[in-house]
């Protein structure tokens, strides 16, 4: 009896060996351990400028979606001296209440620490960075930052300038949004 016994059990093991797939059960091994990664979920980010700030919408890949302003990625520009030595005016060129103010209280939470807000001599269409001779990078950053379509030098005598001097006499960049 114990002989066969031992027969079945010797030729189950050599038919299961024979087969090669352990009769339909494949066991795991080290190297199939190795290739079992875990999937670390990513965020996508898009950014669209509308009036003067920098929408920012994630989604993760659970499928939530949250948007809020923030206009940076905290890059910065090349040659830019460091947002808190930048003294930026923004002034509010849209009809938008308090549109310059929540966008000096965004500009401050990313770093800018000299920064007035006023009202724009007229409303307008973009919104520009404009800067005084040698502060371009400054305004590129402050464009990078916050929003602005274009940067272009700042016109002595112009109205933006006299709006954004009573302001900030040491003015290096005005933001004037648009909308």
């Amino acid at each position: 009896m114990l002989l066969a016994v031992a027969c079945i059990v010797i030729g189950f093991v050599i038919g299961w060996f024979a087969r090669g797939d352990g009769g339909g059960v494949v066991l795991p091994t080290v190297a199939d351990a190795v290739q079992t990664t875990a999937t670390v979920p990513t965020t996508a980010t898009t950014a669209t400028a509308t009036t003067g700030t920098s929408t920012v919408g994630t989604t993760d890949t659970t499928g939530i979606s949250t948007t809020g302003t923030t206009g940076t990625t905290g890059a910065t520009v090349a040659g830019a001296p460091a947002r808190d030595q930048i003294n930026l005016v923004i002034l509010n060129g849209t009809e938008t209440t308090g549109l310059a103010a929540k966008t000096q209280a965004q500009a401050e939470s990313i770093g800018y620490s000299n920064v007035g807000v006023g009202d724009a001599p007229a409303t307008q269409a973009n919104t520009v960075a404009y800067y005084r001779t040698g502060e371009d990078p400054a305004a590129q950053q402050v464009a990078a930052d916050l929003g602005a379509q274009t940067e272009q030098a700042l016109t002595a005598g112009s109205g933006i300038e006299s709006a954004a001097v009573t302001v900030q006499p040491d003015v290096d960049v005005v933001l004037v949004l648009g909308g």
